[in-house]
């Protein structure tokens, strides 16, 4: 699995909208938009905050690897 495809579902399962995560880690919209596209990739500070966000390892999500 792809980082996006990890952090869409991820936000998804929260019922969160895109808007909504970005404001809660401090990024915009269309960063976690680009982020669940895949055409970027969060840096290592975004990375921190989501998965201490979302309660999940940090290799894990890192890697789309996220197994709920």
């Amino acid at each position: 699995m792809f980082i996006g495809t990890a952090l869409r579902k991820l936000r998804n399962e929260r019922e969160m909208s895109q808007t909504e995560l970005g404001e809660e880690i401090r990024v915009s919209a269309t960063t976690v938009s680009r982020w669940e596209s895949d055409l970027m990739r969060p840096n290592v500070e975004s990375l921190m905050k989501l998965a201490t966000f979302f309660g999940v390892p940090l290799e894990e999500l890192a890697n789309g690897e996220v197994a709920r």
